[in-house]
């Protein structure tokens, strides 16, 4: 290599490292942060939230909504909501135990939870932890997911936030 060209290449790697130390905005149709209100269960905490439209077209399509909570325990929790008119009614398959998600799955099982006027489902991962789908008073879908959080307290909280009148804000459905 000749000196013009290792001089040339050093620059490069200069600038390269050199830029590589900013942030830059990403472009499209990213998601954005916004602050939110939820009243949660004692010992839980909020950490952040966003929200991306599920299409172009925001009014029509409504947005997918995600928060990032923590457990008293510390376990972090993924909570989402998702419009009942972009993702239409929570389909509820019938109660008969624990299934498994057969020869098309990764040896993931899950339950239909059916207490009084609750219902949900509780599935299980074996790699990527529990999660908690049921639908909001409203119609709208909540997912609750977490690698670490037992099943059964991920079940609580979502009982806690489908049933109580001040557990999901009108913001977040």
């Amino acid at each position: 290599m000749k000196a013009g060209q290792l001089r040339i290449l050093s620059i490069v790697l200069l600038a390269i490292l050199f830029l590589s130390s900013f942030q830059f905005p990403a472009l499209g149709n990213s998601q954005q942060a916004f602050s939110v209100e939820l009243s949660l269960p004692e010992g839980w905490s909020l950490q952040d939230g966003f929200e991306k439209p599920l299409s172009r077209n925001v009014e029509n399509r409504g947005r997918w909504i995600a928060c990032s909570l923590r457990a008293p325990s510390g376990d972090p929790v993924l909570l989402q909501t998702l419009p009942q008119e972009s993702s239409g009614p929570l389909y509820f398959p019938p109660a008969s135990g624990i299934r498994t998600d057969g020869s098309l799955g990764m040896g993931a099982t899950y339950e239909v939870v059916a207490e009084d006027s609750f219902r949900a489902i509780a599935e299980t991962h074996p790699y990527l932890g529990g999660s908690v789908t049921a639908s909001l008073p409203g119609g709208d879908i909540l997912i609750l997911e977490s690698r670490t959080l037992p099943l059964a307290a991920l079940l609580e909280l979502c009982r806690f936030l489908a049933g109580s009148e001040t557990g999901l804000s009108p913001a977040l459905q």
